[in-house]
Protein backbone atom coordinates (compact mmCIF):
# COMPACT_ATOMS: atom_id res chain seq x y z
CA UNK A 1 0.00 0.00 0.00
CA UNK A 2 2.76 2.46 0.91
CA UNK A 3 4.63 1.66 -2.30
CA UNK A 4 1.44 2.25 -4.31
CA UNK A 5 0.90 5.56 -2.55
CA UNK A 6 4.48 6.64 -3.30
CA UNK A 7 3.87 5.88 -6.97
CA UNK A 8 0.69 7.97 -6.89
CA UNK A 9 2.60 10.90 -5.38
CA UNK A 10 5.22 10.67 -8.13
CA UNK A 11 8.22 13.03 -7.89
CA UNK A 12 6.81 14.53 -4.71
CA UNK A 13 7.31 11.17 -2.99
CA UNK A 14 11.03 11.26 -3.79
CA UNK A 15 11.37 14.73 -2.28
CA UNK A 16 9.40 13.80 0.83
CA UNK A 17 11.21 10.50 1.40
CA UNK A 18 14.71 11.58 0.47
CA UNK A 19 14.81 15.22 1.58
CA UNK A 20 12.08 16.47 3.87
CA UNK A 21 11.43 13.45 6.08
CA UNK A 22 15.12 12.81 6.86
CA UNK A 23 15.63 16.52 7.60
CA UNK A 24 12.69 16.53 10.01
CA UNK A 25 14.15 13.53 11.84
CA UNK A 26 17.62 15.11 11.94
CA UNK A 27 16.16 18.27 13.49
CA UNK A 28 14.11 16.25 15.97
CA UNK A 29 17.20 14.24 16.99
CA UNK A 30 19.18 17.45 17.49
CA UNK A 31 16.45 18.76 19.79
CA UNK A 32 16.25 15.44 21.67
CA UNK A 33 20.02 15.26 22.09
CA UNK A 34 20.08 18.86 23.34
CA UNK A 35 17.56 17.96 26.04
CA UNK A 36 14.65 19.93 24.59
CA UNK A 37 11.44 18.73 26.27
CA UNK A 38 9.04 16.85 23.99
CA UNK A 39 6.29 19.38 24.71
CA UNK A 40 8.41 22.25 23.36
CA UNK A 41 6.58 23.98 20.49
CA UNK A 42 9.46 23.26 18.07
CA UNK A 43 9.24 19.54 18.76
CA UNK A 44 5.46 19.52 18.58
CA UNK A 45 5.58 21.26 15.18
CA UNK A 46 8.16 18.78 13.88
CA UNK A 47 6.13 15.77 14.99
CA UNK A 48 2.97 17.30 13.51
CA UNK A 49 4.73 17.65 10.14
CA UNK A 50 6.20 14.14 10.37
CA UNK A 51 2.71 12.81 11.02
CA UNK A 52 1.28 14.92 8.20
CA UNK A 53 3.74 13.30 5.81
CA UNK A 54 2.85 9.89 7.24
CA UNK A 55 -0.81 10.62 6.56
CA UNK A 56 0.02 11.50 2.95
CA UNK A 57 1.69 8.14 2.46
CA UNK A 58 -0.89 6.11 4.37
CA UNK A 59 -3.83 7.83 2.72
CA UNK A 60 -4.91 8.99 6.19
CA UNK A 61 -5.08 5.45 7.63
CA UNK A 62 -4.05 6.01 11.26
CA UNK A 63 -3.76 2.28 11.94
CA UNK A 64 -1.33 1.89 9.07
CA UNK A 65 0.73 4.85 10.30
CA UNK A 66 0.76 3.42 13.83
CA UNK A 67 1.77 0.04 12.42
CA UNK A 68 4.69 1.56 10.56
CA UNK A 69 5.83 3.36 13.74
CA UNK A 70 5.49 0.10 15.69
CA UNK A 71 7.56 -1.78 13.11
CA UNK A 72 10.30 0.84 13.40
CA UNK A 73 10.15 0.59 17.20
CA UNK A 74 10.36 -3.23 17.06
CA UNK A 75 13.23 -3.56 14.58
CA UNK A 76 14.81 -0.24 13.64
CA UNK A 77 18.13 -1.83 12.69
CA UNK A 78 16.46 -4.24 10.29
CA UNK A 79 14.20 -1.67 8.69
CA UNK A 80 16.93 0.93 8.32
CA UNK A 81 19.58 -1.67 7.48
CA UNK A 82 21.97 -0.17 10.04
CA UNK A 83 24.03 -1.63 12.90
CA UNK A 84 22.22 -2.14 16.21
CA UNK A 85 24.11 0.71 17.93
CA UNK A 86 22.77 3.20 15.39
CA UNK A 87 19.29 1.76 15.86
CA UNK A 88 19.44 2.53 19.58
CA UNK A 89 19.39 6.24 18.78
CA UNK A 90 16.38 5.68 16.54
CA UNK A 91 14.54 3.94 19.40
CA UNK A 92 15.23 6.85 21.73
CA UNK A 93 14.07 9.33 19.10
CA UNK A 94 10.91 7.30 18.41
CA UNK A 95 10.02 7.36 22.13
CA UNK A 96 10.70 11.10 22.25
CA UNK A 97 8.45 11.75 19.25
CA UNK A 98 5.73 9.56 20.76
CA UNK A 99 5.85 11.71 23.91
CA UNK A 100 5.45 14.80 21.70
CA UNK A 101 2.51 13.11 19.96
CA UNK A 102 0.86 12.51 23.31
CA UNK A 103 1.38 16.18 24.18
CA UNK A 104 -0.11 17.20 20.81
CA UNK A 105 -3.11 14.93 21.41
CA UNK A 106 -3.60 16.44 24.87
CA UNK A 107 -3.42 19.98 23.49
CA UNK A 108 -5.95 19.12 20.76
CA UNK A 109 -8.35 17.67 23.34
CA UNK A 110 -8.01 20.78 25.50
CA UNK A 111 -9.01 22.97 22.54
CA UNK A 112 -11.91 20.75 21.39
Amino acid sequence: MLRDRAEELGPLAHYLLEVEWPELYRRAEQLRAAGTPPDDPQVRRLVARIDELGAQFSGGDRQLSAGVRAAWADDPAGLADVPADQATTWGELARYLDMARQRNDTKEQEHA
